[in-house]
């Protein structure tokens, strides 16, 4: 039980951090001001960080993808699949 409860304010603390490095400097309270109400605030915020970077990765990775292929279809379409699978590399022009 003693893990668990460390584990979890382990987190918490990590989220506070993460939340009050994406607060902006002028807005932060010093940590003796802290709050309960301050604390759960910046833990949200980390919780926002992690949503919008995971969004962001996911458009970065859909972009790239689009990329690739939208490249791969214009520039050289290799490799070429039909009906019995990819050709032989060595027979390619």
């Amino acid at each position: 039980m003693i893990t668990l409860l460390t584990f979890a304010a382990g987190g918490v603390v990590l989220l506070a951090l993460l939340g009050r490095a994406a607060t902006p400097v002028r807005d932060r309270l010093p940590l003796r001001e802290w709050t309960p109400v301050y604390v759960a605030d910046l833990v949200g915020r980390g919780f926002r960080v992690f949503g919008d970077a995971g969004k962001e990765r996911a458009r970065r990775q859909e972009v790239a993808r689009e990329e690739v292929e939208g490249r791969r279809d214009e520039d050289d379409p290799w490799p070429p699949s039909g009906p019995t699978g990819p050709r032989d590399p060595d027979d390619r022009p």
